[in-house]
């Protein structure tokens, strides 16, 4: 029926559900529920109307009564998704979908909800956390989210999930990045003439620190030549029908980064190669097309492969991934004595602390360099 904001008697705040179940038994019957905040009132609202819809709802009496016929955990989240995929972006139902249908369908699927114990969830989440970084969290949370939901029906009394403990998180290896000289390695090993595309992909994310998703979703008039910068203000995702275009990953996505003078001459000559300028006429089109249809980006894996086939070609070293010219990007800007908060615009980050969670490791010439300091000041001391 609605979503009520409410003032619970220990002073914190809940919003609170409730929906119309009709006459039972010569009385009118309203199912109370309450959430933390309004988004998750509102789905709990919609599940719940569907529920009594379909007449799939049942109170904890009733599920008492009925525990021989209670949905495995497909039926459930055959129920579940419907709903779900209406109150999320289509890249995270994308991502969401891939969990339940690679993990928690094989894992759960045949089992009824009412005999899935927290023993069991915290075998497989061990398992699970032997084999990846981080990946089990993501499991587990969603898991957690459809169980929590088989409660607030009352298909389930209570979540299984709740008594689970997650493994700590395997700490992440020392950053790397390269400095100016490998970077320089780097583009010695690609012909700009021969292979004009990736020259300038790949400068551009060097210079720019730039997500690939945003750098693919460039536009020609994203490009501003007069005054040498670039508006970061779209970028790609996956989603239930393929690639599709979207906002920036926050809010502070959205910026405009200068762009170095040997950036904007490998610009010019991309454009011109092209066959477009940067006039009104051709504002709409892809900066980097796909191969024979300019009507499509290029694809959003493209650059990747190119960065791994000419790191691996020349072995170069250390060996980083595409993102890790996004990381030198932003070290190699605070190596440079550059304002933490200027590089966190310029890397498009929400916080300074993202920043410097990436400006967390040092190449072997910083370390020497660190020591040498430290030796100095001892034998002035």
């Amino acid at each position: 029926m609605t979503v009520k904001k409410v003032t619970l008697k220990s002073g914190k705040t809940s919003y609170r559900v409730e929906v119309n179940r009709g006459m039972i038994d010569g009385h009118r019957k309203i199912i109370v529920r309450h959430k933390d905040n309004r988004n998750e009132a509102r789905v709990l609202e919609a599940h719940l109307k569907l529920a009594v819809a379909e007449g799939t709802y049942k109170d904890k009496e009733e599920i008492k009564e009925e525990a021989a016929v209670v949905s495995t955990f497909q039926d459930y989240y055959d129920q579940w998704w419907p709903i779900y995929v209406t109150t999320v972006e289509s890249s995270t139902a994308y991502k969401t979908r891939g969990v339940f249908k690679n993990w928690l369908l094989p894992t759960f699927g045949n089992m009824k909800l009412t005999d899935i114990t927290p023993s069991q969830i915290q075998k497989y989440v061990l398992e699970w956390s032997k084999d990846t970084a981080k990946a089990y969290r993501d499991r587990f949370i969603y898991l957690n989210k459809i169980l929590t939901d088989a409660v607030d029906m009352a298909l389930i009394a209570k979540n299984p999930c709740r008594p689970v403990k997650l493994p700590a998180q395997q700490k992440k290896g020392v950053p790397v990045y390269w400095d100016a000289d490998q970077i320089g390695k780097f583009f010695a090993c690609i012909d700009a003439v021969a292979s004009p595309e990736q020259y300038t992909v790949l400068l551009f994310a060097t210079y720019t620190g730039m997500r690939r998703e945003e750098l693919c979703a460039l536009r020609v008039g994203d490009i501003d030549l007069d005054n040498n910068v670039v508006s970061v203000n779209h970028a790609l995702a996956s989603g239930l029908k393929g690639m599709y275009e979207k906002g920036t990953k926050t809010g502070a996505g959205t910026r405009q980064v200068p762009l170095m003078p040997d950036l904007v001459q490998q610009l010019k000559k991309w454009i011109h190669i092209i066959g477009e300028s940067v006039g009104k006429g051709y504002d709409n089109r892809w900066l980097f097309p796909a191969p024979n249809d300019w009507s499509r980006h290029i694809d959003i894996n493209r650059p990747n492969t190119w960065f791994k086939a000419i790191r691996e070609a020349n072995d170069l070293q250390p060996r980083i991934t595409l993102h890790g010219l996004r990381h030198s990007f932003i070290t190699n800007m605070l190596r440079a004595g550059n304002d933490v908060s200027a590089v966190q615009h310029l890397a498009g980050h929400a916080s300074p602390d993202m920043t410097l969670r990436v400006y967390s490791g040092l190449n072997l010439s910083d370390a020497k360099m660190s020591i040498e300091k430290l030796q100095n000041y001892m034998k002035k001391a």
